[in-house]
């Protein structure tokens, strides 16, 4: 294949990948921060669904890293996905732990659970 159509494929998957990782970012880590997500009476069971699909994707992304990797003459693929897939899981490990806030108190993560619960009653 020629450099023109190898940068066309590229940048088709690129665009794929850009859009397909947003949705997956975005969404689903603002949910997991959610007050919705933690004023349920569920969350402890929506926290442990949270992890077994953390679990389950980043089998899925190592897999799929390696098997890249095996016909590569690096490790590069497998590297990726190891990356990846921690950023996805420290990512909604940090969400889990920060609930979203309104106000600049937002950042402060040892807010006492009455304020996590006022979230939009400004004080």
């Amino acid at each position: 294949m020629a450099d023109g159509q190898d940068d066309a494929v590229i940048l088709i998957l690129l665009i794929g990948e850009a859009s397909g990782v947003f949705a997956g970012f975005c969404p689903s880590w603002f949910t997991v921060a959610s007050p919705f997500f933690h004023e349920q009476a569920a969350k402890e069971g929506n926290v442990a669904r949270i992890r077994a699909g953390e679990i389950a994707a980043t089998a899925i992304v190592l897999g799929t890293g390696w098997a890249v990797s095996r016909g590569r003459p690096n490790n590069f693929a497998l590297a990726a996905s190891i990356a990846i897939s921690a950023i996805f899981v420290a990512g909604y490990e940090f969400q889990i732990a920060h609930p979203s806030k309104k106000g600049p108190e937002a950042a402060d993560s040892k807010a006492s659970p009455a304020a996590m619960l006022a979230w939009d009653n400004p004080g």
